[in-house]
């Protein structure tokens, strides 16, 4: 329910559904809730039940007297004779007590274009007005739009005394308020007071048009300001989405982001049903109101009237199926967005305006993105770079979060040495142009450590993190969820290069952290708790692995769902701890369910499928299933060295478990091959002292000493 006072705004709607409309608008901004019930055009039946609910929960009534009757109840009422809907709107409200004010039009106002009604309605509405008249009460006819929003305006102490007991609910209304007090006295004061006062009304109503233009403003503005900022950000949550545009919003009106957001959800709400706009900013308004089935439709359907209105509005075109396709994207419909947002692309030219080119097709690439489409996504990524560069220059802002995702889809694809060419041409540009401690440059160092993790270069990527960790402690804060975000990087590099205590004791930290900063179910909490697991396992401590991931699994599926990847990433860590208790039967059921799941939802090739067909190969070797466990180790190395490299850590790990089962099989020869291969890469690429390193050799030295 809402807790603004309603008001019901009562009026001839084939005539005055415009005048009714400002009025509206302009209750809605001083704190009101409008209501009204469409009767031109309902068809037959009897409306007055349904009035009468309506009317007994408005706390007043303004009604709008003009120069129609309107429509009439099919039978004459018990009470008040034979009357119109609408004046048996105000009838009633005075009926039931409630406070009515009328508000009258003369012949000049500029009403609605209608239908003539006949002589014998006019006599009734005439007569209706004379009654009013002899009531005392004020009488004084309004001629236009203007002069209707003052009038409305001057009612705003009678307004205010109907608010007791309402709770009061935007501090910007009570500023409206404020500076309107002194309208109060209009009516009693002098000639002399009555123009000054007129003044600062005049004044009042100037002070409310602006702001009614910025709040027009700023839903037209909202759906492309808040997917420029998710495009240079593709990984923030809603909630944080929402207040980064709303603080974009203030800035660029004016405003403060926390009243701007409560009085622009209301305005949207007014104005995705007004009639008095264009469709394209009905479906903003919708938009922003968040009911975006209704935004999609109105887009497409402006899309289509500017189409029709010939090539001249392909821009205005262009723009309403970008809104469809945002209104779809957000629906999570990502096969209706990429329609939309293709339709937009077939109507931009990039030789007459490469600018409206590359920002559609940038919005195709964001939303393959989404998909997890990485491979297309990079390609229109770095079309849109080259054009963005070539246009805007390698230093413009639009050219450097083209890169940025350049470089995340790089990433998420798996081709590292890729993102790590981006990431370092991106970082480069930014500490020269940004600085050195940059919120966006900070965040380019973070993925360019990650990359190198990626990559098996764990000692660079340590350095860098650390680094890192350092400028964001200064910048953010150290409980900050970017700081903390760069001590689990930390902690999985330490576990990665073997420091297992170093790298279990950061995860502790950071867990502690989190859970205080974001609670127990938050994602990073969860995140954290994750990576502690597999600190816990690579240490050895498989038991205390299981049962954090165990604990970890249940909440992954309550809070992301049982297919999102860490779910299925804990899933898989939960059979890798399995499988070092010996628990084989149980660590193969769990990773073959995973494995399916990963194939379905981030294809075969990717590196945590991999990672999964590397446990399940170690499973079936575990269980003397030597055969399975070699074609299917095989199979890795060959994806791995594709996907990966060739001396990847990864890739040196199933080379190291295929020489294990190649010797179970009695085929030393090979096995020799593949132990000396893992050996060999591992101390080029993780250093003579790293634990598989020693590992390794190891087996190697015990295959060199069997005899032929």
């Amino acid at each position: 329910m809402s807790p603004r006072p309603a008001i019901f705004v009562s009026a001839v709607s084939c005539e005055l559904r415009s005048a009714r409309q400002l009025v509206a608008n302009t209750l809605t901004f001083l704190g009101y809730d409008p209501d009204w019930q469409e009767i031109f055009g309902t068809g037959e039946g009897d409306l007055r039940a349904m009035l009468r609910r309506r009317i007994d929960s408005c706390k007043g009534l303004v009604q709008l007297v003009g120069q129609c009757y309107g429509a009439e109840p099919p039978v004459i009422d018990d009470q008040f004779g034979r009357v119109s809907y609408t004046q048996y709107e105000a009838l009633y409200a005075n009926s039931r007590a409630k406070k009515v004010w009328y508000l009258f039009l003369d012949e000049s106002f500029p009403a609605d274009p209608h239908e003539p009604e006949e002589a014998e309605k006019r006599k009734l509405q005439s007569a209706y007005l004379d009654r009013l008249k002899a009531h005392d009460h004020f009488y004084y006819p309004l001629s236009s739009k203007e002069g209707l929003e003052t009038s409305v305006l001057k009612l705003r102490d009678d307004l205010t005394r109907i608010r007791r007991g309402v709770k009061n609910w935007a501090v910007s209304v009570a500023v409206l308020l404020v500076l309107s007090v002194a309208l109060s006295i209009w009516l009693l004061e002098s000639q002399h007071h009555a123009n000054e006062q007129q003044e600062q009304t005049n004044q009042q109503l100037q002070v409310l048009r602006e702001r009614l233009d910025k709040m027009q403003q700023g839903v037209n503005s909202f759906a492309e300001i808040q997917n420029k900022l998710l495009q240079e950000q593709p990984d923030q949550k809603p909630d944080q989405l929402e207040a980064r545009t709303y603080q974009e919003l203030g800035k660029q009106l004016g405003l403060d982001p926390t009243l701007l957001k409560e009085q622009l959800l209301r305005f949207a709400e007014e104005l995705k049903k007004s009639p008095n706009v264009s469709t394209y900013e009905r479906a903003n308004g919708a938009y922003v109101a968040k009911d975006y089935n209704e935004a999609e439709r109105l887009a497409l359907v402006a899309a289509d009237e500017a189409k029709r209105a010939g090539p001249s509005k392909n821009g205005e075109a262009v723009k309403a199926l970008e809104l469809a396709g945002w209104s779809a994207e957000k629906r999570i419909e990502y096969a209706e967005a990429l329609a939309r947002l293709r339709a937009a692309e077939k109507l931009t030219d990039r030789a007459r305006d490469p600018l409206e080119w590359a920002r559609v097709r940038y919005a195709i690439a964001f939303v393959l993105y989404d998909q997890g489409q990485y491979s297309d996504a990079s390609a229109i990524f770095r079309a849109v770079l080259q054009q963005r560069e070539q246009v805007l220059g390698p230093e413009h802002p639009d050219t450097l979060a083209t890169r940025n995702n350049l470089e995340n889809s790089l990433y998420y694809e798996g081709k590292y040495a890729d993102a790590e060419s981006e990431a370092r041409t991106l970082l480069t540009i930014q500490e020269r142009v940004l600085g050195l401690d940059h919120p966006d440059t900070l965040k380019t160092r973070n993925n360019l450590a990650g990359t190198l993790w990626a990559e098996g270069r764990y000692v660079d990527a340590e350095t860098e993190v650390r680094a890192v960790i350092k400028l964001k402690e200064k910048v953010f804060g150290p409980e900050s969820s970017v700081t903390l975000n760069s001590r689990n990087n930390l902690a999985g590099t330490l576990g990665m290069e073997g420091k297992y205590a170093e790298a279990e004791a950061e995860f502790l930290a950071v867990v502690t952290l989190a859970e205080k900063v974001f609670g127990p179910e938050h994602p990073d909490t969860l995140a954290s708790r994750y990576n502690l697991a597999v600190a816990l396992g690579k240490g050895g401590k498989y038991s205390e692995a299981e049962t954090e991931d165990r604990k970890v699994l249940k909440l992954d599926e309550k809070v992301l769902g049982p297919e999102h990847p860490d779910t299925l990433n804990t899933r898989n860590n939960l059979a890798s701890a399995l499988f070092h208790q010996g628990k084989y039967t149980e660590a193969e059921a769990e990773v073959l369910q995973v494995l399916t799941l990963e194939e379905k939802v981030l294809g075969s090739e990717h590196p945590s499928t991999l990672d999964a067909r590397n446990n399940l190969a170690e499973v079936l070797a575990a269980q003397s299933r030597y055969v399975q466990a070699e074609a299917e180790y095989r199979a890795v190395i060959n994806l791995r060295e594709k996907v990966l490299s060739f001396d990847h850590p990864d890739t040196l790990e199933t080379c190291f478990d295929l020489a294990s089962c190649l010797r179970a099989e009695g085929k030393t020869q090979e096995a020799k091959a593949f132990a000396q291969r893992a050996a060999d890469g591992a101390q080029k690429v993780l250093g003579p002292e790293h634990p598989d390193t020693k590992r390794y050799e190891r087996l190697r030295q015990e295959l060199l000493a069997i005899r032929d």
